[in-house]
């Protein structure tokens, strides 16, 4: 899931921090981008109901603020932005995994949230040793 999101956030983003820096009008009009793909997700949306409809907004948020925080990482590089990244991404995959479960029931559901949240508390204290490295 994850992966997904990556993948997602990554067209979204317009570009990452290469070897010079983002001048503030490149980050003004990479954000356009960023919102025009989520309203164009949230329309996608809009046929769907109930969990399914759910777990589409889920998917289009956390497209949407992946790549935020992705871009503001390239506009002001550093340890905190990519650990806000980071952290991102580990919500993002979180909220879909845990909308997912959502279409189980009883003890199938409770494994699945658990794994979910088990994910997420690796993921997150994986962002951090890799902020305190930095």
């Amino acid at each position: 899931m994850i992966r997904v999101v990556a993948a997602a956030s990554l067209a979204f983003a317009c570009g990452s921090a290469g070897a010079t820096a983002m001048t503030k009008e490149d980050y003004k009009a990479a954000k356009q981008p960023i919102a025009e793909q989520y309203q164009v997700e949230r329309q996608k949306c809009g046929a769907r109901h109930g969990n399914a409809a759910d777990l589409c907004i889920a998917r289009a948020h956390g497209a949407r603020d992946v790549a935020k925080a992705e871009l503001e990482a390239a506009y002001k590089p550093g340890p905190r932005t990519n650990y806000i990244a980071a952290i991102a991404r580990t919500r993002a995959a979180y909220a879909i995994a845990k909308e997912e479960c959502d279409s189980q029931r009883g003890a199938a559901r409770k494994r699945c949230v658990e794994d979910a949240k088990a994910e997420m508390k690796r993921a997150r204290a994986q962002a951090k040793s890799a902020a305190e490295v930095s």
